[in-house]
């Protein structure tokens, strides 16, 4: 199919359904990223257009078709961005030197071991679960995200009753009878 053919259709195609695809994009993407989605899924559209179009301009028309190529070209980008994702944590030997040469002076001792203390037994008892588990657990209360946003970013259904679940798994291996309390005196910044 020549060119012009081809760009007549795709320009035909988004001055009809252009709304269409931004909430069908919308619905998965956050706002800053649904622009930039946007954009790629059009020229995954008009890819598709160039090399697969036999002139049946029918299935072009289709609601349906054009549906399901954007949700499946959403899901892609999701896999993608999900698989890139990768957590870097700092080893604890580091972080136990940026403790030492960084703890405010203007502390008590007291206060200062206490909460060492409670970031060491922190980061023990984040060791018993996995890496995934324990960025949850930081996404909830220390960035104090929403539960969809984290079910987005990870890819996890039911993130209140997981987070449920990992806690009572702490509270089993580790025999802490009050870990909420533990947790909002963590300091979750290393």
């Amino acid at each position: 199919m020549d060119k012009n053919t081809v760009d007549v259709l795709f320009t035909e195609i988004l001055n009809r359904h252009q709304s269409f695809f931004m909430l069908l994009i919308r619905d998965k993407f956050e706002q800053d990223d649904a622009k930039d989605v946007f954009q790629d899924a059009c020229l995954h559209l008009y890819q598709i257009l160039e090399t697969k179009f036999d002139g049946n301009e029918d299935l072009f028309n289709s609601k349906a078709w054009l549906r399901t190529v954007i949700k499946n070209f959403c899901l892609s980008e999701l896999r993608n961005r999900n698989r890139k994702k990768s957590v870097k944590l700092i080893p604890e030997y580091q972080t136990t030197i940026i403790r030492q040469n960084y703890t405010e002076t203007d502390i008590s001792d007291g206060l200062a071991s206490d909460l060492l203390d409670v970031n060491a037994i922190m980061t023990e008892l984040l060791k018993l679960v996995s890496k995934q588990e324990a960025l949850m657990l930081k996404m909830k209360y220390y960035y104090d995200k929403p539960s969809t946003y984290i079910s987005q970013r990870l890819n996890i259904a039911h993130v209140n009753v997981s987070i449920g679940r990992i806690k009572e798994r702490i509270i089993q291996k580790s025999g802490i009878k009050n870990f909420d309390e533990l947790i909002s005196k963590y300091n979750w910044s290393d």
